[in-house]
């Protein structure tokens, strides 16, 4: 990983995956077991379990562990949920620390998210709004333990805070297009809400630095697939700031930041760059996001993570190996490419394709002779 992020090429390119829904990981991980590569796997995975953190992470690695992943994240500093409660027979109503209510679940394979509450409606309540203490220790119990469990079974531990734009459609003020009006009808209370929600994941994030974090990460979609949600200059001028200074922060501890953002965010990509962005996934085909033209622009100062299209559940085996093949080919020369997904590993996708996928990816990334 590290080889890869400094852009020199790795003997391996990383790959993180991972599943869309829980129904997709319970179908496969069954296939996963059975594999000749389940048979093999690191016996550092299964020591044996001696306390919480190792009992927290045992499975999790081992998932890594069969996917091939790379990165494994430990834990974060972010929102918490407060309360779940049942909704109905697929969907349960998640109320989270800030006031805000969710409804989610999975109907037709297809996990669904969909806002019911948030604290904030109106200006009076953005005063009165009290977000929970992100210096209160117990917020990242165990993370030390984590980062270094992880760490030491060969993984690459990364830690979450907030998003900074996405965060506030997601937990305080929504949805999305009451905050896109916020930002061109009420600036100041849009400002008002970056500076709330900015400086609590910059306090999240500095303890999770001072407790060893070696890779800060966030969501922050702020796109769609013709172009930014806002226009750029906006973007430039009320939330790349925050962005700036988060990589700033990560980086004054040696630590790298890794952005995700879904949608055609290539009006904004150079001003990641010169904020010294360390990674941005997830480089996505149907988001307009083109890999060959990133790599070639950006590639030696930007590690691109992504790049293999939501629909690989859907390709037949032929597809799915010169699909992989490509995004290897375009992506890997030279590092800074870490092969990944924008959309997962679907439900949808067949046993065999998914084997199939396991195998082309170990095989390829670690050949790349094409």
């Amino acid at each position: 990983m590290l080889t890869t992020i400094q852009h020199e090429e790795p003997p391996v390119v990383p790959q993180t995956i991972d599943f869309t829904n829980e129904m997709s990981r319970s179908k496969f991980s069954s296939l996963m077991r059975g594999t000749k590569e389940a048979e093999n796997v690191t016996k550092k995975v299964f020591l044996s379990i001696r306390n919480d953190v190792s009992k927290r992470f045992h499975k999790i690695l081992k998932e890594a562990e069969l996917l091939d992943n790379f990165i494994v994240h430990v834990g974060g500093g972010g929102f918490r949920i407060k309360n779940k409660v049942k909704a109905d027979s697929e969907r349960f109503f998640d109320e989270w620390e800030t006031g805000a209510v969710w409804r989610v679940g999975t109907s037709k394979t297809i996990w669904t998210r969909e806002y019911v509450k948030y604290p904030v409606e109106c200006e009076e309540d953005l005063v009165k709004l009290v977000l929970p203490d992100p210096d209160d220790p117990e917020r990242y119990s165990d993370i030390e333990k984590s980062i270094e469990y992880v760490r030491d079974r060969g993984f690459f531990p990364a830690c979450s805070i907030n998003g900074f734009f996405s965060g506030l459609w997601y937990f305080i003020r929504g949805p999305l297009e009451v905050v896109l009006r916020d930002i061109y009808h009420n600036r100041r209370l849009f400002e008002n809400l970056m500076a709330k929600i900015g400086i609590f994941n910059l306090k999240a994030e500095r303890n999770l630095l001072e407790r060893g974090a070696l890779m800060i990460t966030w969501v922050d979609d702020l796109g769609y697939n013709k172009g930014t949600f806002m226009n750029p200059k906006l973007y430039e001028e009320l939330i790349f700031p925050w962005h700036k200074k988060a990589i700033d922060l990560a980086h004054k501890y040696g630590a790298f930041v890794n952005m995700h953002s879904h949608g055609n965010i290539n009006a904004i990509v150079p001003l990641l760059v010169e904020a010294q962005l360390d990674v941005l996934n997830p480089i996505g085909p149907s988001d307009n996001m083109n890999l060959a033209f990133l790599k070639e622009k950006f590639g030696d100062k930007l590690c691109l993570q992504g790049g293999l299209s939501k629909h690989i559940g859907f390709m037949n085996r032929s597809e799915l190996k010169e699909h992989v093949i490509d995004r290897l080919r375009v992506g890997s020369p030279g590092g800074g490419y870490i092969l990944s997904s924008e959309g997962s590993i679907p439900y949808e996708m067949t046993e065999d394709n998914f084997l199939a996928f396991l195998k082309f990816s170990r095989k390829y990334r670690r050949l790349r002779h094409f």
